[in-house]
């Protein structure tokens, strides 16, 4: 854990020390998210177009693989049931 002190200017800006920007990969015009995480701000730095995609297209990919073979389990459940309720 790296940690620094800075000061908050006259309009509540901050400045990110240049070890923590070159830590986290952090350039002039890029976005940061400022949260408040366990009563503490937290600084992150957002992520671009391109990043924001990628985890879209991993995590629907993921997921609709998941969606399919539940489709599939209640499929099979389906009949099992109506097999089921049929013999009464």
């Amino acid at each position: 854990m790296y940690e620094s002190i800075t000061v908050v200017g006259e309009r509540g800006q901050i400045t990110i020390p240049k070890t923590i920007r070159d830590l986290e990969g952090i350039k002039a015009k890029d976005r940061v998210i400022v949260k408040i995480e366990d009563n503490k701000i937290v600084v992150e730095k957002a992520l671009d177009k391109k990043e924001k995609e990628a985890l879209m297209k991993e995590y629907f990919t993921k997921y609709s693989e998941i969606h399919k073979k539940i489709n599939k389990e209640w499929e099979v459940v389906d009949k099992e049931a109506n097999r089921f309720l049929d013999d009464y």
